[in-house]
């Protein structure tokens, strides 16, 4: 009997047996809009040329899990923020709106619906989730109320703040929460499996283990709430090296941990044991980006063999980054095969 990528990655969820290693990028939505000549302002302007985009991808390259919305930093736009949309990659903010505590009561916090990037990201999940729902497990990249408190305020700014003002960052962090809570709900309410909360301003090369228990963790857990309340999947991203730090990340409740390359599958695995599966973790830029097929091989390999057989997911140590070989991704799904 065959098995369905989404019951590969779900039976990886629940600890149980495999018929092979899962394969899940996890971000691979902007670049495969690159890959297929998909500007990103097109794909926002219109969700079903996002679609094919990564219809034509997941094809390719069999995976598993797949990136169905990865416009997270909508609400960054929403509440004020200038952007500026490249034609590929990411969208950068280019300006914030929190200078002071005085500037907290002014902020307005955006009806999801009325958000034109969160709702082309909508109904790109609703065509791919019509497209390949049966067959692949699809999930939803949406900020952590810690990393849009950083682009509401400015990160190096935020960090200091952490430090100097911690009550004024906690008000901050209460504020963002309620924003995140806001699309969360409407957000759950697509076809998607799950959702990944994705939280690069927590990475481990920015704040300490204490720091993320104060002021990350709480405030994730309180936005994982709304996503298990809903029945769907809950996966974190964080950047950096979050060695010390990986059992208060299983006390947000997630069941997926989606790490930085900068932490070995083995050692993750030993600390969590059977109680969250890991994603990762191959190097995007020396290896996706820059290496050769053969290398993305053996590195896969390596990851594969420290999991050891334990509750692992293959894919990427962060985003997929633009310009990435289609050929080194192809990679993977030969990896997988023992």
């Amino acid at each position: 009997m065959s098995v369905t990528s989404k019951e590969r990655i779900i039976a990886a969820i629940n600890k149980e047996e495999v018929d092979r290693v899962p394969i899940g990028p996890p971000f691979q939505g902007y670049w495969s809009l690159g890959v297929e000549e998909v500007k990103v302002r097109d794909s926002i302007e219109h969700p079903m040329m996002a679609a094919k985009a990564q219809m034509a991808i997941v094809e390719s390259c069999k995976f598993d899990l797949l990136e169905s919305m990865w416009d997270w930093l909508s609400p960054v736009e929403a509440l004020g923020c200038e952007v500026r949309i490249p034609d590929f990659g990411s969208i950068p903010t280019w300006s914030n709106i929190i200078n002071g505590p005085e500037d907290l009561d002014k902020v307005v916090i955006p009806e999801p619906k009325k958000d034109y990037r969160f709702e082309a990201s909508m109904e790109t999940t609703r065509i791919l989730a019509q497209e390949l729902g049966k067959e692949k497990f699809l999930v939803q990249t949406m900020v952590s109320p810690f990393t849009l408190a950083g682009e509401m305020r400015g990160v190096e700014t935020m960090m200091m703040d952490t430090v100097m003002d911690p009550d004024f960052v906690h008000s901050l962090l209460r504020k963002a929460t309620e924003v995140m809570k806001e699309y969360l709900k409407v957000a759950v309410t697509s076809d998607a499996d799950g959702i990944i909360l994705c939280d690069p301003t927590a990475s481990g090369s920015l704040i300490s283990k204490e720091h993320f228990v104060e002021f990350s963790q709480p405030y994730m857990r309180e936005c994982g709430k709304v996503v298990r309340d809903a029945g769907k999947y809950l996966l974190i991203h964080i950047c950096g090296d979050t060695g010390d730090r990986l059992n208060d990340v299983v006390d947000v409740g997630a069941d997926i941990f989606s790490m930085d390359y900068q932490v070995d599958v083995g050692y993750a695995l030993e600390q969590v044991g059977d109680k969250q599966t890991i994603l990762g973790n191959v190097k995007p830029a020396q290896t996706l980006f820059s290496g050769t097929p053969d290398d993305v091989r053996a590195e896969s390999r390596a990851c594969i063999e420290k999991a050891a057989g334990r509750a692992f997911i293959l894919g990427a140590g962060c985003d997929i980054a633009p310009g990435t070989p289609l050929e080194n991704v192809e990679v993977w799904k030969k990896a997988v095969i023992p």
